[in-house]
């Protein structure tokens, strides 16, 4: 009786040897897996951040495109009644002077 039980206990002896070294692949196979996330996150941290920095720069950019196309306007406006005043001396002046005049 006593053998059979010391062959259970070198055997249950065994499998909790077995399951030790089990056990420690699988911390090793976590710290390896956290490692890795940790790297991701990171990444993923600095992605975030320049996304960011890129989104307010192109907010900035919309806002100078949106004031060049409203000064755009403005000028077109001017060199339109320019040519307009242009127009009218080269064509309908009649050597007066008058709205517009150039010399």
């Amino acid at each position: 009786m006593n053998e059979i039980l010391i062959s259970e206990k070198l055997e249950i002896e065994e499998k909790i040897l077995a399951l030790c070294q089990q056990l420690d692949q699988l911390k090793d196979f976590m710290n390896v897996r956290e490692k890795e996330f940790s790297k991701l996150e990171n990444k993923s941290l600095d992605l975030k951040r320049r996304l960011e920095s890129l989104v307010s720069e192109n907010n900035q950019l919309l806002e100078k495109v949106h004031k060049v196309e409203s000064n755009l306007v403005q000028n077109r406006r001017w060199n339109g009644f320019s040519e307009a005043l242009n127009w009218l001396n080269t064509h309908h002046n009649r050597n007066r002077m008058g709205l517009g005049f150039v010399n």
